[in-house]
């Protein structure tokens, strides 16, 4: 395999990972309206999940790692794994969410939250190895030779993307989407018709938190490892950046701003000349152009390239379609005798 091929699978997974992680935040923020700002928390546990599920015991390879568990279980079963304690993550962290404050107050204490995340797992060398994270995480299919291997792990990648895309659909769609979305919009009426804000809150970022535990669990064992440094806080806002700049609540959207911020601009960025005089300035750039990007968009475009779709609905026996004016309330005109 040729270097620009690997490059190519390079890019093709990173893709598909992003594409799962942006998916499960577009459920909890695009269309619930939870500003989870500590999202790559979940990304992290459901990495760290399939690490210590597969790696085995934390005396092979030398012992040169300590960690938790050191199971060997199969490929499947600790993805599986790393979907329910993603669901399990975001549960608890959108536990703090349920007393009723403002959005932006939310967010900066799940933004607490994934700062205080990195700071105990990095803390503690015997619970995942500390600061300088685990290694050798298995890959399924390091047993074929490199240029089927990498193939072989795109195609797993996309397949997964597939599913899970069919799969948010009926959480964005349908009763369950517009429910989600009212209660974005107004929970108090929400909850006047008999709905659990709560429940849904939480509902909400555990379909989200198994999104992103899926993530982890195929980033981490492509790259074949995980620690701190590969979760910082700033993750989340880059596929906030693609949410925003896509269109919330818009799946396809979201796909194409997680294509051009999460793919294409990051991976740009790195072919920048490097400043020898200010070191980590290139790698600092992306960042820059991402929080321009982000005001930009929230300026002058809020609704993204993509704004929200909403359903027409009708009553069984209305023929005609929805009044112009009507369109962006959802409403349906009455039919003409």
């Amino acid at each position: 395999m040729t270097g620009i091929e690997f490059y190519v699978v390079v890019l093709l997974v990173y893709l598909g990972t992003d594409l799962l992680a942006a998916w499960g935040l577009n459920l909890e923020y695009g269309i619930s309206g939870v500003a989870n700002l500590a999202y790559i928390v979940v990304i992290a546990a459901g990495a760290y999940t399939y690490a210590i599920l597969s790696l085995g015991p934390d005396s092979g390879n030398g012992g040169f790692q300590l960690y938790v568990v050191g199971w060997q279980l199969p490929f499947a079963v600790a993805v599986i794994a790393a979907a329910a304690v993603g669901a399990l993550v975001g549960v608890i962290i959108g536990v703090t969410g349920l007393k009723r404050i403002r959005q932006d107050y939310q967010g900066m204490v799940m933004l607490v939250i994934s700062l205080m995340a990195v700071t105990v797992v990095g803390a503690d060398t015997g619970f995942l190895n500390g600061q300088a994270g685990l290694s050798l995480i298995p890959n399924p299919f390091s047993s074929l030779s490199p240029a089927v291997g990498d193939w072989a792990y795109v195609a797993m990648v996309a397949l997964a993307c597939v599913i899970g895309f069919f799969v948010m659909r009926r959480f964005t769609g349908g009763p369950m989407g517009r429910a989600l979305r009212a209660m974005r919009d107004d929970e108090h009426a929400v909850a006047a018709m008999g709905f659990s804000v709560i429940r849904l809150r939480l509902m909400s970022q555990a379909v989200g938190g198994a999104f992103g535990g899926v993530s982890g669990a195929l980033l981490a064992a492509f790259i074949g490892g995980w620690s701190p440094g590969a979760w910082a806080y700033v993750e989340t806002l880059a596929l906030l950046t693609a949410i925003i700049v896509g269109g919330m609540g818009n799946d396809m959207g979201v796909s194409l701003g997680t294509f051009v911020i999460a793919v294409l601009l990051l991976q740009a960025v790195q072919f920048l000349p490097q400043i020898s005089s200010h070191t980590g300035l290139t790698e600092a750039l992306g960042w820059i152009i991402l929080g321009v990007l982000t005001i930009t968009f929230l300026w002058v475009r809020p609704q993204g390239i993509f704004k929200e779709r909403r359903p027409f609905y009708r009553s069984p026996g209305e023929t005609e379609r929805s009044a112009p004016g009507d369109s962006a309330t959802g409403r349906v005109a009455a039919p003409r005798a």
